[in-house]
């Protein structure tokens, strides 16, 4: 075979693989499904350590949890049952050591902060 056909059966070599990358690459982004719901996610490290969660808490709130290191303290993200956004920080044996709400009411900010036994120290406004 020639030199000239060599280089034609490359270029079709070449051209052939690139349409079946386009078509993979095409299939994988069809076949990735739209919409994935589940009532509880887990993030987990190598050792299965839960480090994250996203879900619906016991009374219906959705949340999103970023856990400390031992499994305790960390922050919470969530909308509260009754439609008043919040976030909280909570130290290593899990009280909450600081609170944000906005009431849906009247859109007003609360902002608290509590001793290592939840009680609060400091609100505003």
């Amino acid at each position: 075979m020639g030199r000239g056909k060599w280089v034609i059966v490359l270029a079709v070599v070449v051209v052939l693989a690139a349409v079946a990358a386009a078509y993979a690459a095409g299939q994988a982004k069809t076949d990735a499904p739209k919409v994935v719901r589940a009532q509880r996610f887990e993030v987990v490290d190598g050792e299965g350590k839960v480090l994250a969660t996203l879900g619906v808490e016991a009374e219906g709130s959705p949340a999103l949890r970023l856990h400390g290191k031992k499994g305790k303290g960390g922050i919470i993200l969530a909308v509260l049952p009754n439609g008043n956004p919040m976030q909280a920080l909570f130290d290593d044996k899990d009280k909450m050591r600081v609170e944000v709400l906005v009431f849906s009411g009247d859109s007003s900010p609360r902002l608290a902060l509590n001793d290592e036994n939840a009680k609060t120290i400091w609100e505003a406004p």
